[in-house]
């Protein structure tokens, strides 16, 4: 799940959740550690539920903080235990779309469940990375410490962003975007649209680009992730942003007609999906290049 998916997501169980006490929390029996550490949050308030790049993060009362990472996927639900006003405008749609998109049926063997004293039962499924610290040393985490600014928030700028832009000599334009120290919160579908929308072939040197250049492509970013997280709003689902290359091998592209490719690129071999044509490959200039004068 993107950046913009998890914000989504975010917003949607702080607007369901904040405020209210959690009244049990049960976790599978083969996770005893888990058990342990969770059921500190029985009886505790949720305080907060908010997003840093890829991020889910809790707050409770009692100075504790959840860290939740999509690892190898997740899924969140709601459940009725009891009749809830809450819920059943949610289920009658009378609350919009914050809440319509949670109440979903849980996945397959369930990780943990908390229920609500306003008759909510939060259903988290999947096998994400989940970590309990102290609230005042979430930031210190080596998860978190080290993640780059989130486009999502409201004090990004991508001058700032990209006057203080260092990156590994070789780095390609693609590898940039998919650093999550660099930058947080963009996946490997937005990394295409930004690219496409760009004119960037993935395989470009990061080197290329001046820093002009850099702030178009953050603000091209940060446009593509919050239609993104719109999208998701209104249907639950990051990938509703429409795509106009991710997983699109084959098809014509949209500006130009010529077929969409698929190649495998960097050091982790990820999908890139491009234009040949709009997204030309750039090289790096070198000392007989043209341009050099050599």
């Amino acid at each position: 799940m993107d950046g913009p998916g998890v914000k989504a997501l975010a917003y949607r169980l702080h607007h369901l959740l904040a405020g209210r006490q959690v009244e049990r929390l049960d976790v599978r029996a083969d996770r005893w550690q888990a058990n342990v550490l969770l059921k500190h949050c029985a009886g505790q308030t949720v305080q907060r539920v908010y997003a840093h790049g890829r991020w889910l993060l809790w707050d409770f009362s009692h100075g504790l903080s959840w860290i939740c990472h999509p690892l190898r996927g997740w899924r969140w639900a709601v459940e009725m235990t009891v009749s809830s006003p809450i819920l059943n405008q949610a289920a009658s749609g009378d609350t919009g779309s914050v809440l319509r998109p949670l109440l979903l049926r849980p996945g397959r063997r369930p990780l943990l469940r908390f229920t609500l004293a306003t008759g909510m039962r939060v259903v988290l499924s999947g096998r994400p990375l989940l970590v309990i610290l102290p609230t005042a040393q979430v930031w210190q985490h080596p998860y978190l410490a080290g993640l780059g600014p989130d486009l999502l928030e409201e004090g990004f700028s991508p001058q700032t962003w990209a006057a203080g832009l260092h990156y590994p000599p070789r780095y390609t334009v693609a590898q940039v975007l998919l650093d999550q120290q660099l930058i947080a919160g963009i996946g490997n579908p937005s990394k295409c649209e930004i690219l496409f929308a760009m004119r960037l072939h993935p395989a470009t040197p990061a080197a290329v680009l001046s820093r002009a250049q850099w702030e178009r492509t953050a603000t091209a970013a940060r446009e593509r992730l919050v239609a993104a997280c719109h999208a998701a709003l209104q249907s639950g689902a990051a990938e509703a942003a429409p795509n106009r290359v991710y997983d699109r091998a084959g098809e014509p592209c949209d500006r130009c007609g010529a077929a969409i490719r698929a190649d495998r690129s960097g050091a982790d071999g990820r999908w890139s999906w491009y234009c040949p044509a709009c997204q030309a490959r750039r090289m790096e200039r070198t000392l007989f290049s043209p341009e050099s004068g050599a």
